[in-house]
């Protein structure tokens, strides 16, 4: 039993992390679907299908990991949140956009690269707060746990090298982006995963990594809903 147990576990770890691998090309297209469905279904339907696709998807990916792998939630970092993870998540938070802010400050004012973000962001929260706040919860979670709980420590278990599996996941996180964002904008996005990485290696607290995570995207995706004066 021991011998099968273990190829079935190294399986799903390969399983899982071929899917976290294929998540951009996938979720970027299901996402954008949302502009097409619109006119069929309606906005807020479209919105609830491609989510809900999405989220359909990370839990998959969770499920083969915690019963394919015999993994517990604690072995990815997910433990019961206190005030003490929501403080560490606001500190993080406001750390990493510091961060990020200098990042973007070099990349656009130091080196005058073009700063598409605003017009990006734009398109894609399609003028709703709401819709927004959705997004920057969904990026904290889903990306926390994919990059973050189940790539450092899936890899961690097939290199037997922590800071190497932390370097692999980073560097595809950034990857990941590259689909939708250019190469300039993968400087702060790179800043803000190599924090990300840093914090979830000090901490081994994923709830602190989401927390973080979905605040920065949060007031990065808000502030251009506000700006579109739209609620829903």
């Amino acid at each position: 039993m021991i011998g099968t147990a273990q190829p079935l576990r190294r399986s799903s770890t390969f399983v899982c992390l071929g899917l976290i691998l294929l998540f951009p090309a996938l979720s970027v297209p299901v996402q954008e679907a949302t502009a097409a469905l619109a006119p069929r279904i309606g906005e807020i339907t479209a919105r609830i299908v491609t989510e809900g696709a999405i989220w359909l998807y990370a839990a998959a990916v969770l499920c083969i990991a915690l019963y394919g792998e015999r993994r517990s939630l604690a072995s990815i970092g997910l433990c019961r949140p206190t005030i003490t993870t929501v403080l560490w998540g606001v500190g993080a938070a406001v750390a990493l956009l510091a961060m990020g802010a200098l990042a973007s400050f070099v990349t656009y004012k130091l080196l005058h690269q073009p700063n598409r973000s605003p017009a990006q962001i734009e398109a894609l929260v399609r003028g709703s707060l709401v819709y927004a706040l959705c997004l920057a919860l969904r990026g904290g979670v889903v990306e926390e746990l994919f990059y973050r709980g189940l790539a450092i420590e899936q890899l961690t278990a097939l290199t037997d090298r922590r800071w190497l599996a932390a370097v692999i996941a980073t560097l595809t996180f950034i990857f990941s982006h590259a689909i939708r964002f250019s190469p300039p904008q993968l400087i702060p996005i790179a800043t803000a995963a190599t924090g990300f990485t840093l914090l979830y290696l000090w901490r081994r607290n994923l709830v602190v990594n989401i927390i973080a995570h979905s605040l920065i995207d949060a007031i990065a995706l808000g502030i251009v809903a506000i700006h579109a004066t739209s609620l829903y």
